[in-house]
């Protein structure tokens, strides 16, 4: 039985353990987009900690219109930092992928499948494990595929359009790269809110995401109303639900999952693949030995 310090294949490649960093913004970046010294170390000692996979916050595919702090990777001149930053988690034994994001504009670029293999290429060619497109944060994808941001509530003919653009860049990427590049979405169990995807319509997409190419699948919740009660693992459910339709890929949870115990139950009882960490890694780099120290006995026994 997988536990959370077991490693696991993907494609070829073995992950150390199920510990994944989340793609959240380490307020380091600046607003030229490059990758800085601070920014490298920041992920540097979450690598050391011993984090199974990395996912680096957000990389725009375009430039911002205004001036913001962001990592960029539009442009050829951003791998030089990109490349650091993959040889300092790589050091230490710790995957890495990069999350590709583009940013949400009121016209949609004709080029938009091209720009997002483009940006894949670049991720490639800096050493990155692999890439993730999201929607499930507020990018443009997630502006596509999103029924509480356009007019109809369902899966039927007019959300099949809508996630072209998504299988299409995933299919796009799978072609190109194949087993050199984990290709991974990431994506909402559901949004609980007025009109939003629904756990089913998230089913849907992860089993057609899935046979686009898709062989990771980061499973979040990021969207529900103030009356949703939240408490530890509580997406768990959700996250599960997923993984049993789209058991081809390797699929993580995230959810207050930062007691170890619980992240470790988490993996033991199949709900997900990896396990997600954001706000405990952000505070506490030293997660990933501190569990393993309070998890170590319980295996041994």
């Amino acid at each position: 039985m997988a536990d959370l310090f077991t490693p696991i294949q993907v494609a070829g490649r073995q992950i150390a353990n199920r510990i994944v960093m989340a793609p959240a913004p380490s307020g380091l970046a600046g607003t030229d987009g490059f990758c800085h010294g601070a920014l490298t170390s920041f992920y540097e000692r979450r690598a050391q900690a011993g984090v199974g996979l990395i996912i680096g916050e957000p990389m725009l595919i375009y430039a911002p219109s205004t001036p913001v702090p962001h990592l960029g990777i539009w442009h050829d001149c951003f791998l030089p930092g990109l490349r650091r930053l993959v040889a300092a988690a790589h050091a230490f034994g710790s995957r890495i992928a990069f999350l590709l994001e583009a940013p949400a504009i009121a016209q949609i670029p004709t080029t938009l499948v091209d720009d997002y293999v483009q940006a894949a290429w670049r991720a490639l060619a800096a050493g990155a494990d692999g890439v993730f497109i999201s929607i499930a944060d507020d990018g443009m994808l997630t502006r596509l595929v999103s029924p509480s941001r356009a007019t109809d509530n369902g899966i039927g003919p007019v959300m099949n359009e809508r996630i072209l653009p998504v299988l299409t860049i995933l299919e796009q990427m799978r072609h190109l790269f194949g087993r050199r590049l984990w290709i991974g979405l990431r994506m909402p169990a559901a949004e609980l809110i007025p009109n939003g995807l629904s756990h089913q319509d998230a089913r849907l997409i992860a089993r057609r995401a899935v046979a686009a190419g898709a062989q990771l699948l980061d499973v979040t919740l990021t969207r529900y109303t103030a009356d949703i009660a939240r408490f530890p693992g509580w997406t768990l459910p959700l996250v599960a639900g997923i993984r049993r339709i789209a058991n081809e890929a390797v699929v993580i949870g995230s959810g207050q999952l930062s007691d170890p115990w619980l992240a470790d139950a988490a993996v033991q009882d199949g709900s997900v693949d990896l396990v997600m960490l954001c706000t405990a890694l952000r505070c506490m780099p030293e997660w990933p030995k501190l569990a393993k120290r309070l998890l170590l006995p319980i295996s041994v026994r």
